[in-house]
């Protein structure tokens, strides 16, 4: 169910693409359960290939499979480092 607002619709529509960064982290990892319980897909970012598995198994359990990707972005200092997490298919 697509949240609403003071009774309007939310800005970004549901079931759009939401880069998040940081995925593994505390924040990052309850910021894109939220919006993935809110039907939008989510693509996070992280470091560290390791760190990976625990955020999608916990994602994938409790949401739908396929909503959720990771994205290995080992230096965000790198120009255009986020286009490139963003703009993968």
């Amino acid at each position: 169910m697509a949240p609403h607002f003071n009774g309007k619709p939310p800005a970004i529509a549901p079931c759009s693409l939401i880069l998040v960064t940081g995925i593994n982290g505390f924040i990052g990892s309850h910021v894109a359960d939220q919006l993935l319980q809110a039907d939008y897909r989510v693509r996070g970012t992280i470091r560290d290939t390791s760190k990976t598995e625990w955020v999608k198994e916990m994602l994938d359990k409790q949401n739908d499979e396929g909503e959720f990707e990771a994205v290995i972005l080992s230096n965000m200092a790198d120009t255009g480092a986020f286009m490139r997490a963003n703009s993968r298919q």
